[in-house]
């Protein structure tokens, strides 16, 4: 008779320190939702869209609007010299204040949530009408997502964490 006896405690271990690995994901949960952050600012800085489509140009309105804000009297002398001085103007970032407000608001075992807690941020995501009487139409301005980049950043996330448990990077 033929005895066949298997030692299969690397196995198990390796198993328990994978499902470890992969119940508790919260470290690999916190560094993507750095990766959206920056893609996030990355899209403010380039006037792009996550997915790498450029903003739409201000309109002449809001350039002049811009200018009056920023002006010390409160109003602009040659609205031509205006628009020509402020035409390229990046959309999104006259205070900065949409901007610094995105932020990582938590991570648990299963999501990480990255946005912005101002009201006015969601009609520069999606778009839409607003002001008095819905009478302004604004164009959206996506700023957060996932570019192909981030997407890819954060599967070797997941992956380096999920391999970390096996005796992986």
């Amino acid at each position: 008779m033929i005895t066949v006896t298997l030692d299969d405690r690397a196995l198990k271990v390796a198993i328990d320190g994978l499902q470890g690995r992969i119940a508790n994901m919260r470290p690999a949960l916190a560094a993507a939702a750095q990766v959206l952050r920056e893609a996030a600012m990355q899209a403010f800085d380039e006037s792009r869209s996550p997915d790498g489509k450029a903003w739409p140009r201000l309109k002449p309105a809001s350039i002049v609007s811009r200018a009056r804000r920023h002006s010390p009297k409160g109003y602009v002398k040659n609205r031509a010299r205006t628009l020509a001085r402020y035409a390229d103007a990046k959309p999104l970032l006259d205070t900065g204040q949409l901007r610094n407000s995105i932020q990582v608001y938590s991570v648990t075992d299963t999501e990480a949530v990255v946005g912005t807690k101002l009201p006015h941020a969601a009609i520069h995501q999606f778009g839409g009408r607003a002001g008095r009487g819905r009478r302004v139409s604004i164009q959206a301005r996506p700023f957060l997502g996932l570019s192909e980049q981030a997407k890819s950043e954060i599967e070797d996330i997941i992956r380096r964490h999920v391999a970390g448990g096996v005796g992986g990077a």
